[in-house]
C-alpha cells in the first residue's frame, strides 16, 4: 500500500498530531509492504536533505489573500498531491486536518481520510452565538469539516470522546469515525517521580491558547494557597501575548511568573524533569499528549474532567482530575498533591504503567491496518 500524508506543519513539533506526522515516517522501516510519503510546506532544506520520503510544498500566497490561506491551502496540496501522484501512484490519501482536505475529498479520484484532532470547530453553536471573529471562524470552519468528514471514506479521531463528538456533531454513521490515540516514544524519557516541592514549589503549564488551558484559573487557584510560594513556567504562548498574561498576577505575591514563549519539544521536556507539578486544567482537550508526556516524566499531573483528558489519566487514578473552570476544586486538588507525597508517588507509578497502553508499535500498526480497510473497500 502506498501512502500519501500531507501536513502543513511538520518540523516545528508542537503538539501531538505534528509529533504522530514525524513517527509516521516509521512505518517505511517497519511495514517493508508499505511506502509513505509527507508533503508538507513545514521543512527546511537542510533536513529535506536527510528526509527520503518528505517532499516540500511551496506556499506562497499574496498579502491580500492572507485571510484565505487556509481555503487556498487545500488547492495548493492537491496540486503537488496530483504531480506527485506521477512517480509515486498511490492508493490512499490523508491529511492530518480534515478541513485541510476538503477539495481533495470533492475531486480526489483515489480514497481520501481526514483526520479531525479537536472539538474547536463544534464549539461554535447558534446556542452560543457571538458577535466575534473567533466564533465566525470556528462556524465557518465547523461547515468545511462537517463537509469533509462526509465525503472522506474515513476519519481519524484521537480520543473515544472526540470519536463520539464527531458522530453525533456531524451525523455521520459509526463505521465513519475510528479513533487512533496519538502516543510518543517513550525510549529515552526517565521515569523521576521523585520531586524536591522546594520552595518555591514548581508549576508547570505548557500550551499555546493560555485561555483555553484556563492559565487565569490556575494562577487564582495558587494564589488561593497563599500558605506555599510558587514559581509558574509558562511554555506555549506567542510573545505578543506576554503583556496579556502578566496581568494575571498582579497582586499575586505568591506566585512568581517565568514566562517562556514557544519552546522546542527538548525544553519542555527539560522542564517536565525539574518541575513538580505539570497543571493544564482546560476546558476543552480532545486527548492532551502533553498529559502523556508529563507521565512518562513522573511529574505529578493536575488537570480537568473534559474531553480525552480522563482517558489519559485513567479517570483521576494516574492524576488530579477537576471539575473544569472551579477554582476550589484546583485550588483543593492541588493542595492535595502538595502535601500527600505518597498519594502522589502512587498516581505516579500508575501513570507510567497506564500509558504503556499508548505504545508507538501498536499505534503505527492500527494506523496501517485503518488504511488497509479504506483501500480494501473502495
Amino acid at each position: 500500500m502506498k501512502i500519501v500524508f500531507c501536513t502543513n506543519a511538520f518540523e516545528n513539533v508542537t503538539n501531538g498530531p505534528v509529533r504522530f506526522a514525524n513517527i509516521i515516517l516509521e512505518i517505511n522501516e517497519r511495514f517493508p509492504t508499505h511506502e509513505l510519503r509527507i508533503l508538507t510546506e513545514d521543512v527546511s532544506a537542510e533536513r529535506l536533505s536527510a528526509l527520503k520520503f518528505v517532499h516540500k510544498v511551496p506556499v506562497k500566497i499574496p498579502r491580500l489573500l492572507k485571510p484565505m490561506g487556509q481555503i487556498l491551502r487545500w488547492f495548493i496540496y492537491y496540486q503537488h498531491v496530483k504531480m506527485l501522484e506521477k512517480q509515486f501512484d498511490f492508493d490512499v490519501l490523508v491529511y492530518i486536518n480534515s478541513f485541510n482536505g476538503t477539495w481533495a475529498s470533492l475531486v480526489s479520484n483515489k480514497p481520501t481520510v481526514g483526520m479531525i484532532n479537536d472539538e474547536k470547530n463544534m464549539l461554535a453553536t447558534w446556542t452560543n452565538f457571538e458577535l466575534k471573529p473567533l466564533w465566525f471562524k470556528r462556524f465557518t470552519f465547523q461547515q468545511f469539516e462537517r463537509l469533509s468528514a462526509s465525503k472522506h471514506q474515513l476519519v481519524i479521531a484521537n480520543s473515544v470522546f472526540l470519536q463520539e463528538r464527531i458522530r453525533q456533531t456531524y451525523q455521520l454513521p459509526a463505521a465513519k469515525v475510528t479513533k487512533l490515540y496519538k502516543t510518543i516514544p517513550l525510549d529515552g524519557i526517565e521515569f523521576n517521580p521523585h520531586r524536591t516541592f522546594g520552595a518555591p514549589i514548581k508549576v508547570l503549564f505548557v500550551k499555546a491558547d493560555y485561555l483555553v488551558g484556563q492559565l487565569p484559573l490556575v494562577v487564582n487557584a495558587l494564589k488561593g494557597l497563599s500558605q506555599y510560594s510558587f514559581l509558574l513556567t509558562v511554555i506555549g504562548p506567542e510573545p505578543w501575548f506576554e503583556t496579556h498574561l502578566r496581568s494575571f498576577f498582579v497582586d499575586v505575591p505568591n506566585v512568581q511568573l517565568a514566562y517562556e514563549g514557544p519552546q522546542p519539544q527538548s525544553r519542555v521536556y527539560e522542564a517536565m524533569r525539574s518541575h513538580d507539578v505539570f497543571c493544564v486544567p482546560s476546558y476543552t482537550e480532545a486527548f492532551g499528549v502533553a498529559n502523556i508526556e508529563a507521565l512518562a516524566h513522573g511529574i505529578a499531573v493536575v488537570s480537568s474532567r473534559v474531553g480525552g483528558i480522563p482517558e489519559v489519566l485513567d479517570d483521576g487514578n494516574n492524576g488530579w482530575l477537576i471539575e473544569s473552570g472551579n477554582v476550589e476544586s484546583l485550588k483543593a486538588a492541588l493542595l492535595e498533591c502538595i502535601e500527600k507525597a505518597s498519594l502522589r508517588l502512587q498516581k505516579a507509578e500508575n501513570g507510567r504503567k497506564f500509558i504503556q497502553k499508548f505504545s508507538k508499535d501498536e499505534m503505527l500498526r492500527n494506523f496501517v491496518q485503518m488504511l488497509e480497510s479504506v483501500v480494501n473497500k473502495y
